[in-house]
């Protein structure tokens, strides 16, 4: 059953992709942005893994990704 121009679906949905991805982005960036807050006023990353329900190794996976300067002037410490 057709639903219409496959061009003009593939178009639409890649432009709605990228929009939700960019949205990902910025909220990975807050995210880092936080955790390396809740570091810096001594919390381990065990702490924030559990509180968080991840493991320690995704709090050092989030601080390494690179986050946007011009979002966040208080850039995340390389781990």
């Amino acid at each position: 059953m057709p639903r219409g121009d496959a061009w003009a679906r593939a178009q639409r949905t890649t432009a709605e992709m990228e929009r939700h991805l960019g949205a990902i982005a910025r909220l990975a960036d807050e995210r880092a942005v936080a955790i390396q807050e809740l570091l810096d006023h001594g919390f381990t990353r065990s702490e924030i893994a559990r509180r968080l329900g991840v493991t320690p190794a995704i709090i050092t996976k989030v601080l390494r990704r690179p986050v946007v300067a011009d979002a966040h002037p208080a850039a995340v410490s390389q781990a």
